[in-house]
């Protein structure tokens, strides 16, 4: 699967579910490990962060969430 796929199919399992564990688990490696929730904001913050990140960390958090 194409890198691009991978980070539209992470951003859309997060989009869909912000409460999940899954969601909350790949936001905290990403961003903050301190994050208490997913809200848009954290959402659009790594969409930003994931177009940047090497495909090996795409690869993971693909993994936690596919």
């Amino acid at each position: 699967m194409e890198r691009s796929q991978q980070v539209q199919r992470i951003l859309d399992f997060i989009s869909n579910h912000p409460e999940s564990y899954a969601s909350l688990a790949v936001c905290r490696r990403a961003l903050d490990p301190g994050l208490p929730q997913v809200d848009r904001s954290i959402i659009d913050e790594l969409a930003d962060y994931l177009h940047q990140a090497p495909s090996e960390e795409i690869a993971a958090y693909y993994s936690i969430v596919g």
